[in-house]
């Protein structure tokens, strides 16, 4: 009788996750917010992406429920890339750093932030309330003539697009 209870308990213990992992996959991506660091901070840009030769631009995107695995995110964006590209202009440039951060507890001021480590946006409307905790969920970098690459925060991989398309898992060499 014991070991039946168990059996039943681990079933519906398996039911339950699998049913949660599927409605927590299911949900769509929101982005709140997106727009080029530049638009944020005019001190943003470097001397050194400025040049004539190369243009270099870094955005920031705000999203609520990105995926939960890296293969997830790289495939959303990969998804979603000519949509980022036609309702916000990301990327406009050649060269490009795109961060997704998540949204989190939502927005807060500056002020209340625990250790000071925010991503700060210009505020939309009268309101001290336009930075969130930095919780970095996926960093794109591209230069004109190489791969695009996907990096996460706490992770000690990469990934890479090939030229045939193909994504390439590499360890950093940190």
């Amino acid at each position: 009788m014991l070991n039946h209870r168990k059996r039943k308990a681990a079933f519906l213990s398996l039911v339950l996750l699998i049913t949660c992992y599927l409605l927590w996959t299911q949900r769509p991506v929101t982005i709140i917010r997106a727009g080029s660091h530049a638009e944020y901070d005019p001190g943003f840009v470097l001397k050194e992406f400025a040049s004539k030769d190369r243009k270099f631009e870094a955005y920031g995107i705000l999203v609520d429920h990105l995926a939960l695995t890296e293969w997830g995110r790289i495939h959303w964006y990969l998804d979603h890339k000519e949509e980022l590209k036609n309702l916000y202009h990301i990327p406009s440039s050649d060269g490009y750093n795109i961060t997704f951060w998540d949204i989190g507890d939502g927005f807060t001021d500056f002020a209340s932030s625990g250790d000071g480590d925010m991503y700060c946006l210009p505020p939309i409307k009268e309101t001290e309330k336009h930075c969130v905790e930095k919780n970095m969920l996926m960093s794109v970098d591209y230069e004109q003539g190489y791969y695009e690459k996907f990096s996460f925060s706490k992770s000690e991989y990469y990934w890479i697009t090939m030229p045939d398309g193909k994504l390439v898992r590499i360890k950093n060499a940190l």
